[in-house]
């Protein structure tokens, strides 16, 4: 089934009516959406240098710089992306500047490579440097994206969801810089519940509250299930981002078992809302077969589920987590959540947003005038199913040896993982390659095919 789309010059994303806005160029958003596989090949690949020490704790030096070359690395650089091209078009807002966002990009990778070396030796007066310019990053991001929210023509979930997840990003940003400080100049102790308020600060309020709210545009549009109501939308935003607030705060005082358990089944109760809703999305579509994004969504989901009950586990402690290798639990929990929810779920939306905006640049123009391929034929969807089944296995193979304290299976997840995120970046580089339609073809008007 295929969607209509409008005539040229106007814009499939568009929320409301009237003038389209101008689509985003190429040049500006498609930096972000390919540098992320790299990065993420990139942390996979660091997996292979650790050891079974890994299982001990969750702030040795190899950790901490895989965890952020792939939250701040792949997630984070494909949120960055895919908000740039979806808050102007969708929202109808206007970014502050293109030449702004491009030179955001640069900063970003620049101190994104200097943070990782700098984690992974170890070297805190390089980590201030390099979080400085990643903060930098930040604040351009922010001051930009805010400009196309705050333009926007008409009040929007997605938008009020944006706005709360920047806000998230830059004190997310803000208490990393701090506990550098802290580390270089002795300021306070950096304990493992202060690392935690950091990084759900960054994972649930920036990360977790982006994806949710683009998925309130994405997965009804791509599903066509426009007729569905969704019932938890407000709620699922408010109850995130007071749970994030919550948590933070407790977390920062090192709180005992009962009170880490109350914290983390607060913390999951908004995302499981918004999970009731993608579900009836999913069920509610009228493309009655699910496409690449569909069943990324719906693997997503079944991530977010597993998520939450490790996440309860490692708030729990002993048993769960045994007391010789305490970093178990709490690195699965992590593994299926960035990895298994976040990074499945962009899997899905990235190759349909890459696809978009490729043909929305290179064929739109033409429609009407000559014939043009469908957006489906930008890319091969047997390599897409392959490359998210591999994702899903990676996933799941890396949770599991996570949870076993099995270094071997560990290593094989990470391996899995490098295959499937190769075969997303070639499949997300074929949609550059030219398009070859026979002229006795009729033209095609079609967002999807």
């Amino acid at each position: 089934m295929a969607l209509p789309l409008p005539a040229p010059g106007g814009n499939a994303f568009s929320a409301g009516g009237g003038a389209a806005p101008q689509l985003p160029p190429l040049g500006m958003v498609a930096p972000f959406l390919l540098a992320a596989p790299i990065a993420l090949v990139i942390g996979a690949a660091m997996v292979f240098g650790l050891t079974d020490t890994m299982f001990i704790a969750v702030n040795l030096p190899r950790v901490v710089a895989i965890t952020h070359a792939i939250v701040l690395g792949a997630v984070t650089m494909m949120m960055m992306g895919a908000t740039y091209q979806l808050g102007p078009v969708v929202l109808g807002g206007q970014l502050l500047s293109i030449r702004l966002a491009r030179v955001q990009f640069v900063v970003h990778i620049l101190g994104l490579s200097l943070f990782i070396w700098a984690l992974s030796r170890w070297d805190v007066s390089w980590m201030s440097i390099a979080g400085s310019t990643l903060l930098v990053s930040f604040i351009l991001y922010i001051t930009n994206i805010a400009s196309a929210l705050s333009r926007a023509g008409s009040p929007s979930p997605v938008r009020r969801y944006l706005l709360a997840s920047i806000g998230f990003l830059g004190l997310a940003g803000a208490f990393g810089l701090t506990w550098v400080g802290a580390l270089e100049h002795s300021w306070f102790p950096v304990t493992l519940g202060r690392l935690a308020a950091h990084a759900h600060i960054g994972l649930v309020g920036w990360l977790a509250l982006t994806l949710m709210g683009v998925s309130y545009q994405l997965v009804p549009m791509f599903g066509i299930a426009h007729h569905v109501d969704p019932r938890f939308r407000q709620a699922a935003l408010w109850v995130t981002a007071a749970a994030t607030v919550t948590f933070a705060t407790g977390m920062l005082f090192d709180p005992p078992a009962p009170l880490r358990l109350t914290l983390a089944a607060f913390l999951a109760a908004g995302p499981l809302l918004w999970s009731l809703d993608m579900w009836r999305f999913v069920l509610g579509r009228s493309r009655r077969r699910l496409d690449i994004q569909g069943r990324a969504t719906a693997i997503s989901l079944a991530f977010l589920t597993l998520t939450v009950v490790l996440g309860l586990g490692a708030a729990i402690g002993t048993p769960f987590t045994p007391d010789n290798e305490m970093a178990r639990w709490p690195l699965a929990y992590a593994v299926a959540g960035v990895l298994g929810w976040a990074g499945t779920a962009a899997l899905g939306n990235g190759i349909k947003i890459h696809a978009f905006l490729v043909w929305m640049h290179r064929y739109q123009r033409k429609v009407g005038s000559a014939p043009v391929p469908m957006i489906a034929d930008l890319y091969d969807a047997r390599i897409a199913h392959l490359t998210l089944a591999l994702h899903t296995i990676a996933s799941s193979t890396l949770v599991l040896g996570c949870v076993i304290g099995n270094l071997q299976l560990v290593h094989v997840g990470a391996a899995i993982l490098i295959v499937a995120t190769s075969l997303y970046l070639l499949t997300l580089l074929s949609m550059y390659r030219p398009m070859h339609i026979h002229p006795r073809s009729a033209p095609v008007r079609t967002v999807a095919g």
